[in-house]
């Protein structure tokens, strides 16, 4: 008997296992305790601490049958249809609310469009799922029937929808669905299902018809022709792809500018264009495939199209990997000028006859002194505006026009008007203008000139008086050297230096005024950092009153020691002592060194 016993407790003997009991108890919530299965039959059991705590184990809730399942496993599959179908979201059960989750159709190629509205439900809430439960994105819809998405469903990313209460999980209520058939798309997706469009034959709409959609189209070119496919959208992408289905070249839209891709190929060849979103507001967008002609530039050295200087030559590049060069006999020590047009960002390099770089440029005027005589070349790539033609000449300029240094300067008189030209940043022009001692002169350089001497230390003073415009102070008299650079370069100037006026008074104590006490006089400070000096004999012991106007002023003694601190402001009188009897030093500076014009002062010095 107890053997009986010892197996059916083994073997189960009729006993209910767990499997059965969570089958039979799956729709079945107890007040407490736990459900198992009698004869097929849920019951609550309390435990012995149920018990003890006395309690009612019983059957509290049974959930209702639901219509339709709570994940992607038990998916309820739908299959377009037109009228709108009812859902229900049951009462919440143990402690979980309710979520309807439906299949949809996996169709490569197709669209769908899923709406939903509230029915005895306030609200609804839905999202797009695949089959791990992950929300991916679909293109949001809004209608006067409903809110919705669409959508693609594949065998390889299958798509399902679910639908819950806005409310929150104790709502309950009804809802509205339908799954509309957006149809197949109009183009296929890949090489193999590729539409076939002319090249030049007008643009011609491209309709995404659902999220991920994709349509890819296809044309030939003949050998060494160039083509650009291009769509006005400017949230439309590219992708560019050989015959062999190898992708070349992506291209994405940019703020009010649409995608394009193009190549230039040297045999004839197939190519494919794939078109797609980038966003999912793209609904569809004109496109057109042109053909750029044949190629008329060589892409190597080899075979380079000639240019003359002065006559401009017309080209265009056929793809993004086209690549035109160009050549010209250049003579050393020539300047050189080569332009293309600045509204378009290249990259431009030109190589000596060596084989080395001379430079590179991004368009616009490029000039240089050549190294070498012999056949220069220039290669021109990466033009923003492919596909359309443009320009690119090339203009000797001859030999420098004026030397750089010092000892290679220009010579001119006053008042000679000279002219120039700045070739690029290395080049400057020197000018040598014979100037007077305490001469007092304008210079004029245009239209943008920056303006630096050679000559011996301190014999200049030069001052910017404006655009274009210096005043010239020459302390000594002499051959002075004006260094000429410009920014922008290349750039042509004008040049001159005329005389104004003398300086009234020396600069300094060599060629200072000798004057005697007592002794009142009037100036002029002819630029703003122009100093006049003055030499009085004065007596030992005997005090001085000293009073200057619109000026500063120090004394210095017959040692060359300043008598009193310095500068001496010219708001009131100065007196001071004469030590030592001898020859005194009275320096005289404008109190703005910045001015740029003529200031008067008045002088006076008396014995008290």
């Amino acid at each position: 008997m107890f053997a009986l016993l010892a197996v059916c407790f083994l073997v189960g003997c009729g006993v209910p296992s767990a499997e059965e009991d969570e089958r039979v108890c799956a729709d079945v919530e107890c007040s407490a305790g736990r459900c198992v299965s009698e004869a097929g039959t849920p019951v609550c059991r309390c435990s012995a601490w149920d018990q003890a705590a006395g309690l009612s184990c019983t059957i509290a809730a049974v959930r209702p049958r639901d219509d339709h399942g709570d994940t992607a496993a038990l998916a309820t599959p739908l299959v377009p249809f037109t009228e709108f179908r009812e859902g229900t979201i049951q009462p919440p059960f143990r402690d979980k609310a309710d979520r309807d989750v439906f299949a949809m159709p996996a169709l490569a190629g197709q669209g769908f469009r899923f709406v939903v509205r509230p029915g005895t439900l306030a609200a609804v809430d839905f999202r797009l799922m695949d089959a791990a439960g992950k929300e991916v994105a679909g293109r949001p819809v809004r209608t006067q029937e409903g809110q919705g998405v669409e959508f693609a469903s594949t065998e390889e990313a299958p798509r399902f929808i679910m639908v819950t209460a806005s409310q929150g999980k104790e709502a309950v209520g009804t809802y509205s669905y339908r799954l509309e058939d957006l149809g197949k798309d109009a183009h296929g997706s890949s090489p193999a299902t590729a539409t076939a469009v002319q090249e030049s034959s007008g643009p011609f709409p491209v309709v995404i018809e659902y999220p991920g959609d994709a349509d890819v189209f296809s044309f030939r070119t003949e050998a060494g022709h160039g083509f650009r496919f291009s769509c006005e959208s400017d949230i439309a992408s590219l992708v560019l792809m050989s015959e062999a289905g190898v992708e070349l070249a992506h291209s994405a839209g940019e703020y009010g500018k649409g995608p394009r891709v193009g190549h230039l190929g040297q045999e004839a060849s197939t190519w494919f264009v794939k078109v797609y979103a980038r966003t999912e507001a793209l609904r569809m967008t004109p496109c057109q495939v042109e053909g750029l002609g044949r190629d008329e530039h060589a892409n190597t050295s080899v075979g380079a199209t000639p240019l003359v200087s002065g006559v401009p030559v017309t080209a265009r590049l056929q793809g993004t990997n086209d690549v035109d060069v160009f050549s010209f006999s250049g003579t050393v020590g020539h300047q050189q000028e080569i332009w293309l047009p600045t509204s378009r960002s290249w990259q431009v390099r030109v190589t000596a006859p060596d084989g080395k770089m001379l430079g590179e440029f991004n368009g616009g005027l490029f000039s240089r002194e050549l190294p070498l005589t012999g056949t220069y070349f220039v290669q021109v790539s990466q033009d923003t505006q492919w596909g359309n033609d443009f320009q690119v000449s090339v203009n000797d300029k001859g030999l420098d026009d004026h030397g750089g240094l010092e000892e290679t300067a220009t010579r001119a008189s006053l008042g000679e008007r000279v002219t120039g030209r700045l070739h690029d940043a290395n080049d400057w022009d020197a000018i040598a203008v014979p100037l007077e001692p305490d001469g007092v002169y304008r210079l004029t350089c245009t239209p943008s000139c920056s303006i630096t001497t050679y000559g011996p230390s301190g014999s200049v003073d030069l001052t910017g008086a404006g655009f274009g415009v210096w005043h010239v102070l020459a302390r000594n008299s002499g051959l002075v050297t004006f260094r000429i650079g410009a920014y922008p370069r290349p750039a042509d100037f004008t040049f001159q230096v005329e005389q104004v006026g003398t300086d009234d008074h020396g600069d300094d104590a060599t060629h200072a005024t000798r004057v005697t006490a007592p002794v009142s006089l009037a100036g002029v400070f002819e630029l703003g950092r122009d100093v006049d000096v003055f030499s009085v004999e004065l007596e030992a012991g005997r005090s001085y009153v000293l009073d200057f106007s619109n000026a500063s002023v120090r004394v210095r003694g017959p040692s060359g020691a300043t008598v009193r601190p310095s500068p001496i402001a010219s708001t009131e009188a100065t007196r001071f002592k004469a030590e030592v009897a001898g020859s005194y030093g009275v320096e005289a500076s404008a109190r703005y060194s910045s001015a740029n014009s003529a200031m008067p002062w008045q002088f006076s010095l008396r014995a008290e």
